[in-house]
């Protein structure tokens, strides 16, 4: 049996368990109600009330006011009976889901450790591969290429196992973010300028300055990271990059615009699913991605009560906009 069948068995078997506990409670809680009206009549029932008839039967009256409170106490007692019927069906089913999501954080936080070890010994024997070759060694490019591969999976563990981790519930210390973006774009000039590309930083601080946000200053620098690389990956030589932060009402919203060609080969709502690609750029064509970066910023901000969004995109450039409440 395929997995796929496999998990399809377990979901209609879980299905029918479910299907049938709601039937079985609303049954039980159709008798209860029934048998509390039957009480209630023969409660509020007076002998004067029983009248003979010549078959030998009797009969209960009960007058408007009496009949009306039966109805308004069973219809209250069958809302508080379906309720709890429920929340007993409701946490039967959601259980199933609540252990796979638990074994799919072990798995991907296992997977992420047991990875992290082999990739920093694989780039010390790159690096010292490096070394022996020299500079002037026809190996060198290839090398150095294989270094950057390995860094950026390096990354990509450390962001699959950031993100694997459960949101904390703890009060988060407020993130200077007029002070942390401007630092990031100062630590990616290097690398446009490598690529010939003009990358500039505007923080847009009124007379009180901007409002902080909770989010960990680590992850916040990564997802800016991440929106700066992914312009760089799509921005051909001699292009321009402009990050800048500004305050939207009571959001901070960190802009990302860049002089490329707009998104092609994929659609602008599909750039922050994971494993999207769209064209690189023409001076990068070599650079490898793995697809999961703006995924990753995506949900992040998600997390944090924030999101990030395609402002535009067109002939004249893409501009991204990642949003974060105000501590």
């Amino acid at each position: 049996m395929k997995a796929s069948d496999a998990d399809r068995q377990i979901l209609r078997t879980a299905a029918r368990k479910v299907s049938a506990q709601i039937a079985l409670v609303c049954a039980a809680s159709v008798a209860v109600v029934i048998l509390a009206l039957v009480l209630f009549a023969l409660y509020r029932s007076q002998p004067a009330e029983l009248v003979q008839h010549p078959a030998g039967a009797g009969r209960i009256y009960i007058d408007e006011a009496d009949g009306l409170l039966a109805l308004i106490l069973g219809g209250a007692l069958g809302v508080v009976l379906a309720a709890a019927a429920g929340l007993v069906s409701a946490r039967s089913a959601v259980k199933p889901l609540g252990e796979a999501l638990s074994a799919q954080r072990r798995f991907v936080q296992d997977a992420s450790h047991e990875l992290r070890t082999p990739l920093a010994v694989l780039d010390a024997r790159l690096q010292l591969a490096q070394r022996k070759a020299g500079p002037e060694s026809p190996a060198a490019p290839t090398l150095a290429r294989l270094r950057q591969d390995s860094a950026g999976l390096a990354e990509l563990v450390d962001d699959l196992l950031l993100m694997s981790a459960p949101a904390s519930t703890e009060q988060l210390e407020p993130t200077d973010i007029a002070a942390l973006v401007p630092a990031v774009t100062d630590d990616l000039r290097l690398l446009a300028g490598e690529a010939r590309i003009a990358l500039q930083c505007t923080v847009a601080a009124g007379p009180a300055g901007l409002p902080r946000v909770r989010v960990p200053a680590h992850l916040l620098r990564r997802m800016v990271t991440a929106l700066v690389e992914n312009a760089l990956a799509h921005t051909p030589e001699d292009g321009r990059i402009d990050v800048n932060v500004s305050a939207a009402g009571r959001k901070v919203r960190i802009m990302v615009r860049d002089t490329g060609p707009g998104i092609l080969g994929i659609e602008p709502g599909q750039v922050f699913e994971r494993f999207a690609r769209g064209r690189p750029a023409w001076h990068n064509p070599a650079r490898r991605s793995y697809g999961i970066g703006l995924a990753l910023v995506k949900e992040a901000a998600l997390r944090h009560g924030g999101d990030v969004t395609v402002a535009e995109t067109g002939a004249q450039g893409t501009a991204l906009s990642l949003e974060l409440p105000a501590a």
